[in-house]
């Protein structure tokens, strides 16, 4: 079994590696407004796989560095993002 994550940048460079070029393609197109339309495919993928339901505590707090909000699915959104 592959480690999670722990950090933002190491989950982007997963996701960028697993993605394909299509997909990439789309959500470089994709305004930062409009991302949230990946929620349920992607979002849950990055919750799913990277442990984030499972307490990867050191993935959600490096979502939200200002120690903020620390919920999966804000996670997996910021990691979209960036």
């Amino acid at each position: 079994m592959r480690e999670h994550p722990r950090s933002v940048q190491e989950a982007v460079k997963q996701l960028l590696s697993e993605l394909s070029d299509t997909d990439k393609l789309a959500i470089k197109n994709t305004s930062e407004d409009e991302l949230d339309k990946f929620h349920l495919t992607l979002g849950s993928y990055i919750r799913n796989e990277f442990g984030m339901w499972i307490n990867n505590e050191e993935l959600l707090k490096d979502c939200f560095p200002e120690g903020s909000k620390q919920n999966p699915d804000d996670a997996s959104s910021a990691i979209i993002k960036a």
